[in-house]
């Protein structure tokens, strides 16, 4: 180890302390000091890239700069794993490499199609905050991005298919009303969950409802009066998709 942070440092030109300093920060990122230091400098040039483009006054949109392949799958991951928190999940749901699903993070996050937000849950005698990734829903050219990442294929393995266990934390505030967010879980209270978070004021929990929870509860959700039209052309859409998804 001490040989290959020697190699390291004379690689980079840079003393022994600062050495120090960058080892300890890609530690506290859960990457090693060779894809801290790559993404370092990846993201380096995308700030460069990005104020070159603003002072060139070209907008990102989702017509001018279509989404890449990798930006495609870790928008769909981000979008149908609620609660997904660190770069490794993001990661191995997209089927990418760390620094590939961390630079299409960042570059995502650049043009303000995902967001990193945090929330407070119970945990054993008090509370504690969680960080989680989501699409940001109100981003105007948000329906483009969403129909590019779309039809992109998830690995095998991570592949959503209808959630289960305890509802994910990020949606507990739309349920303000209820003695105990936190008791709610999937698929019991999958009704229950589904007309709250698809006829809730929330597009990000509706599109997440329309993805995986269970098909009877969608179906469920289309009875009810209150269901809005905008809403059930999303159940429909979705529990057609399902129809001719392969298994």
């Amino acid at each position: 180890m001490a040989a290959q942070l020697l190699e390291a440092q004379l690689s980079l030109r840079i003393s022994a302390e600062d050495l120090s300093r960058v080892t300890e920060a890609a530690l506290a990122s859960g990457a090693t000091v060779a894809q801290f230091v790559r993404q370092a400098v990846s993201d380096k040039c995308g700030e460069v890239e990005e104020q070159r483009r603003e002072a060139a006054g070209t907008e990102l949109s989702a017509d001018d700069h279509p989404l890449t392949r990798s930006e495609r799958l870790v928008l769909a991951a981000v979008t149908l794993h609620a609660g997904i928190s660190n770069i490794s999940a993001v990661s191995e749901a997209a089927g990418l490499s760390w620094s590939a699903a961390k630079a299409a993070l960042d570059s995502l996050a650049r043009r303000g199609a995902v967001r990193r937000r945090t929330s407070t849950q119970s945990w054993r005698h008090g509370v504690r905050e969680r960080s989680a990734w989501e699409p940001v829903m109100s981003l105007p050219d948000c329906l483009k991005l969403q129909a590019q990442a779309q039809h992109v294929r998830l690995p095998a393995a991570g592949a959503p298919g209808d959630f289960t266990g305890p509802l994910p934390p990020q949606f507990w505030s739309l349920f303000w009303n209820h003695p105990d967010p936190s008791s709610l879980a999937l698929p019991a209270d999958a009704d229950f969950v589904a007309n709250r978070l698809l006829n809730g004021p929330s597009p990000h929990a509706a599109l997440w409802a329309s993805a995986r929870l269970p098909v009877d509860a969608l179906q469920s959700c289309l009875k009810l009066r209150s269901t809005q039209p905008h809403t059930r052309d999303l159940i429909n859409n979705a529990l057609a998709h399902r129809a001719v998804a392969p298994s």
